[in-house]
């Protein structure tokens, strides 16, 4: 069961106060998960308050990682999951715990999986929003709950934790590809589409939407070659046989 929940990763995007970061580490140890990644959090090694919700779960803030974005906190990870209480046109599939956790042990034999909280006031942004390739929506018996972070966090590690004994060996994916390199692929055609003298800023309509779609490719190392030589092809054609051309 170890081996493959050493491929989860518990992200928090900026929590501000040190005693739900402990709280948090206590429920990942509680349910076997030790990746823990911050974003711009406030301090927390130290702190007694960290220390003492966090109780015989230390090692967990000793091997945790800080980043100064999401973007780089989900660098190195193929595939991400957001929990989140809100609703946006920019936030499709959302998925309950149960059928969350189903999700990611399908894939974490051969990738690493993230599930990112947001902010404990405000949530993810927009921009933020858009590294996710799932959403996770924790039902409650209120039309506004109103969930402490660690709570969030062992809900859905429960849920974790009960399906690893699910895994059958024979499952078998195909290892999509590291978070990085979809950044780079959308990077790569936006910067071709801008090229093409496409009219729209960026974070417009079509770049979210490029974002959303790839988000929801598994797309391999392969595939990802294959349209990043697209790319490179039309962007020789335009800067060699159209300038040539033009010249003539």
């Amino acid at each position: 069961m170890e081996r493959y929940l050493d491929n989860i990763y518990i992200v928090l995007v900026e929590p501000k106060n040190p005693g739900n970061i402990g709280s948090v580490v206590r429920a990942m140890k509680n349910m076997g998960i030790s990746h823990l990644r911050l974003v711009n959090p406030v301090e927390y090694r130290t702190v007694e308050e960290q220390r003492k919700m966090g109780y015989r779960s230390q090692e967990i803030i000793k091997y945790s990682r800080v980043f100064p974005s999401l973007s780089a906190a989900l660098s190195d990870i193929s595939m991400v999951f957001l929990a989140t209480t809100r609703k946006g046109k920019w936030k499709k599939d959302f998925l309950l715990p149960s059928g969350a956790a189903e999700m990611i042990v399908s894939r974490i034999r051969k990738e690493k999986v993230a599930v990112v909280f947001g902010r404990e006031e405000s949530g993810v942004t927009i921009d933020e929003s858009q590294l996710a390739n799932y959403y996770i929506r924790i039902p409650t018996a209120v039309d506004y709950p109103s969930l402490n972070l660690s709570q969030a966090v062992m809900v859905i590690a429960y849920e974790l934790f009960k399906h690893i004994g699910k895994i059958q060996e024979t499952i078998s994916f195909p290892k999509r590809v590291e978070r990085k390199k979809y950044d780079r692929l959308i990077d790569n055609i936006w910067s071709l589409m801008k090229s093409l003298e496409f009219k729209e800023k960026d974070r417009g309509l079509f770049h979210r939407s490029l974002k959303r779609a790839l988000n929801r490719t598994h797309w391999t190392n392969a595939d990802i070659a294959v349209f990043d030589r697209a790319c490179k092809q039309v962007r020789w054609y335009i800067e060699t046989r159209l300038k040539a051309r033009d010249k003539n």
